[in-house]
C-alpha cells in the first residue's frame, strides 16, 4: 500500500515537472518571438536584441543646400589635370561651406569639386529673398581670443565697426552606454552663432546687450540710445541689432 502511494506521488510531482518545464520554454519563445525586454524583476537576464544604429542629426554644412555665388579668391597659381590655373574671380556658381575642414564645394557640370576655404578671401551669395549675403575669410582680421578657427565671418553690418557672425561648430559624440542599453547611438551636430566686432584689422568678442554695445559705440551713446528708444528695438534680436550697427555706421 505503501509503495503504492509513493509511486503516486512520484508521478504527480513528474507531471508536474514536465508541465513547469514546458510553460518555462513556452515562456522563453513568447519572449523571444515577441522581442520583449524582460529585466531582472521577471526573475530572468534574457533581453531583446538592440538594432538601432548609429545616425549624424544635423549638418556639417554652413547651409546644406546649394546658393549660386560670386566668389573671389587669393590671387595664386593652382595645378589641376587640366594644367594651372590662376584664381581670381567666379560668378554664378552652385557652392556650398563644409563646416568641418573649412572646405567648399562647388557643383559643377563635371561633378562636385572641393576647394580649400583657406583659398578664398571673400564670397556673396545670392538668396531666393533677393538679399545677398556677404562673407570674408577668417584670414583677413586678427583674432587675439583665439575662439575662431579657420573659417567665413558673414558681414551682418558693414562700415568702420563691422558686425560680424562667426558659425562654430559642434559635435556631441554618442553617449550609448550598452552594459545599461541607455543613451544615444548619434552623433548630433549644432552650430553655434557667435557675434563679433571689428577694431581695425581685430576681431573682438560681442556679447549683445548694453553694457557691450555702449562700450562700442561710446562716442555717439545719446545718439544710439534714441535711436534704439524711438525705433522699439531690442539689442537681443539680430534683426534689431543689425539696424543698430548700420545706424551707427552713417552718423
Amino acid at each position: 500500500m505503501k509503495i503504492c502511494f509513493l509511486l503516486h506521488l512520484i508521478f504527480f510531482f513528474s507531471v508536474g515537472s514536465v508541465s513547469a518545464q514546458k510553460e518555462m520554454m513556452q515562456s522563453t519563445r513568447d519572449a523571444l518571438t515577441r522581442d520583449v525586454k524582460i529585466g531582472q524583476h521577471n526573475s530572468t537576464m534574457l533581453y531583446g536584441f538592440d538594432n538601432r544604429t548609429t545616425e549624424i542629426q544635423g549638418s556639417f554644412y554652413l547651409d546644406p543646400d546649394w546658393s549660386v555665388a560670386t566668389v573671389r579668391f587669393y590671387p595664386r597659381t593652382i595645378s589641376t589635370p587640366k594644367g594651372l590655373i590662376k584664381l581670381d574671380s567666379v560668378t554664378d556658381v552652385q557652392m556650398r561651406v563644409l563646416l568641418k575642414g573649412n572646405d567648399v564645394e562647388f557643383n559643377t557640370q563635371e561633378g562636385i569639386k572641393v576647394i580649400s576655404g583657406n583659398l578664398i578671401r571673400s564670397f556673396t551669395i545670392k538668396k531666393q529673398d533677393f538679399v545677398d549675403r556677404n562673407y570674408i575669410s577668417t584670414q583677413e582680421f586678427t583674432d587675439n581670443s583665439e575662439k575662431v578657427k579657420s573659417g567665413f565671418f558673414e558681414i551682418l553690418a558693414d562700415g568702420k565697426v563691422k558686425l560680424l557672425e562667426y558659425s562654430k561648430l559642434k559635435i556631441h559624440q554618442p553617449d550609448y552606454v550598452e552594459a545599461f542599453n541607455i543613451g544615444s547611438k548619434d552623433v548630433k551636430i549644432n552650430t553655434e552663432k557667435l557675434w563679433f566686432i571689428t577694431k581695425g584689422k581685430e576681431v573682438i568678442k560681442f556679447s549683445a546687450g548694453k553694457r557691450d554695445l555702449y562700450e562700442v559705440m561710446a562716442d555717439k551713446k545719446p545718439e544710439i540710445e534714441k535711436f534704439v528708444k524711438d525705433n522699439h528695438l531690442s539689442l537681443k534680436d539680430k534683426t534689431d541689432l543689425i539696424k543698430v550697427f548700420q545706424y551707427f555706421n552713417t552718423i
